[in-house]
């Protein structure tokens, strides 16, 4: 078998399903055994992936690691978290009749979790699992508002990266940004990351954290001189709610909307 990356990823993903079928940790020699793979192969793997966390070592012996649970963790909350907010979503999308878009922030960017589209879905280039650069976003804008400090220190010092000539590059202009967002409760931005759009957005928090955010987007003249501003913080609202509550609510409250 060749090393090229496809097969490496192929022999990770073996020894990792083995050692999860497996009610107890196992050796290199039962490994190698229930793989098929040279003991020499194997051990490299093994190696590696307790270096990255994805394994535990307990003398000869190999299990999953906690980087497993991290992630196995992430993805339980952020499912949790999109099944709160789905139906508001959907609701908020039906009442205004504009672009809907719920995202978290990763790093230096968001990542999109849902998209619902309207007239104006075909103009814009999100998409789910998508990313963009946080400041040049309203859903971006919000959460880092919303974070701590350190957190917005550490992406200014990243870079400022821009989409377009009206995307904030400079850190102080973005910091002042971020102030007004906080004092607002809600972010816009109109052209940063996408010519001729605009989009406002409103966080969602768990515990006091602003985990995520709730955005409408579409042309300029519709979104900010809509009106929107309530349907999305309250929109935001409700799905904080939700995640609040053990069992979720079977119907969604309408988004009352006035046109």
């Amino acid at each position: 078998m060749s090393d090229h990356p496809s097969s490496m990823v192929e022999r990770v993903v073996l020894i990792l399903g083995i050692l999860e079928r497996s009610s107890e940790p196992l050796t290199l020699g039962q490994i190698s055994a229930r793989s098929g793979l040279p003991r020499s192969s194997a051990h490299r793997i093994l190696q590696q992936l307790v270096s990255a966390r994805w394994l535990s070592r307990d003398d000869n012996e190999y299990g999953l690691g906690l980087r497993m649970f991290e992630i196995g963790s992430v993805v339980v909350h952020r499912t949790r978290i999109l099944g709160a907010a789905g139906p508001m979503l959907r609701e908020l999308n039906a009442a205004t009749g504009q672009v809907v878009h719920f995202a978290v922030l990763d790093q230096q960017d968001v990542v999109y979790l849902e998209r619902i589209g309207g007239p104006f879905a075909d103009a814009l280039p999100s998409r789910v699992g998508g990313r963009f650069p946080a400041h040049c976003t309203a859903v971006g804008k919000v959460l880092l508002a919303n974070a701590p400090r350190l957190v917005v220190e550490e992406y200014l010092r990243a870079g400022l990266r821009a989409r377009t000539g009206r995307s904030i590059a400079d850190p102080g202009a973005l910091r002042e940004a971020l102030a007004r967002t906080l004092d607002a409760g809600v972010a816009a931005e109109c052209g940063e990351a996408v010519p001729g759009a605009a989009c406002i957005a409103a966080p969602v928090f768990q515990a006091g954290t602003a985990v995520a955010a709730v955005s409408l987007c579409g042309p300029q003249r519709q979104i900010l001189g809509g009106g929107l501003k309530v349907q999305v913080q309250w929109a935001a609202a409700e799905i904080s709610r939700r995640l609040s509550t053990p069992v979720l609510s079977a119907r969604a409250r309408p988004v009352a909307v006035s046109r």
